[in-house]
């Protein structure tokens, strides 16, 4: 069964992007993460979007889907306005909230997400994409996952 992910790329008046700094893993991220049950993917993108930022927003436009086969893994990334609420700094899961020029962003990223910034700033709609996964920080987040699943598991 494929996971469903959704990611929101916000930006500010000087068309900077929003990133997240995560807890789990050092690493610039999209706000965002796994849809629960009976969760939309644009429901999913607003409140992810404000547990990590402390951002209310509204969904202006569908990215793109970009499937990870190797993960089982589907994103959906969106582009989103903020409409109201106020930066988060350190949350629960954000060390950190950053806003970066699309053309200067961090070195340490979750991987593909360059990639998505950059169908966005080239103003892609509703891309539909199959992502490799060959580097070595997607092994990392791979191994990451089969182990916090396996935790999870071994609990019940």
């Amino acid at each position: 069964m494929k996971t469903q992910g959704a990611f929101v790329v916000v930006c500010n008046k000087e068309q900077g992007i929003l990133l997240v700094k995560r807890k789990d893993v050092p690493l610039w991220d999209l706000p965002g993460g796994r849809a629960e049950q009976d969760e939309t993917v644009e429901e999913c993108a607003i409140r992810e979007t404000y547990e990590e930022t402390g951002y209310i927003i509204d969904i202006s436009y569908k990215i793109g889907e970009y499937e990870r086969p190797k993960f089982h893994d589907v994103q959906h990334i969106f582009n989103g306005r903020i409409t109201g609420g106020k930066a988060l700094k350190h949350g629960t899961e954000t060390a950190n909230t950053k806003w970066f020029h699309p053309h200067r962003l961090p070195a340490l990223m979750i991987p593909n997400r360059k990639e998505q910034i950059n169908d966005f700033t080239s103003k892609a709609m509703n891309l539909k994409k199959v992502l490799p996964d060959h580097s070595v920080l997607a092994t990392l987040d791979l191994l990451r996952k089969k182990f916090t699943r396996s935790n999870v598991s071994s609990r019940f």
